[in-house]
């Protein structure tokens, strides 16, 4: 019964975890907000960089394009940084 229970509790971890990333198609997302509020992690937004001109890049430079919600790709560098708006909506690279 002991073995049950920790593949049940292992099993509500890995899919909360699934379910917990998302964002809002069509937008534009700093890597920090991607972090902080929608529940990516730095390792993702890594992944999504593998094999693209922008691997090792410093993410605070990255501005990743939401293409489904938990989907992000079409990353974008920002030589100035990103930029995060004051209220929730597409954020852009700094001037």
């Amino acid at each position: 019964m002991k073995s049950c229970s920790i593949i049940l509790t292992f099993f509500a971890l890995a899919t909360t975890g699934l379910a917990a990333k998302t964002c809002t198609p069509s937008f534009d997302y700093c890597a920090d907000v991607l972090i902080k509020d929608k529940g990516f992690t730095e390792a993702d937004l890594n992944d999504v960089l593998k094999g693209s001109d922008l691997e090792g890049k410093d993410l605070k430079n990255i501005l990743f394009h939401c293409k489904n919600p938990g989907d992000v790709g079409h990353a974008k560098l920002c030589e100035g940084g990103c930029k995060d708006p004051t209220t929730e909506g597409s954020h852009s690279c700094s001037a």
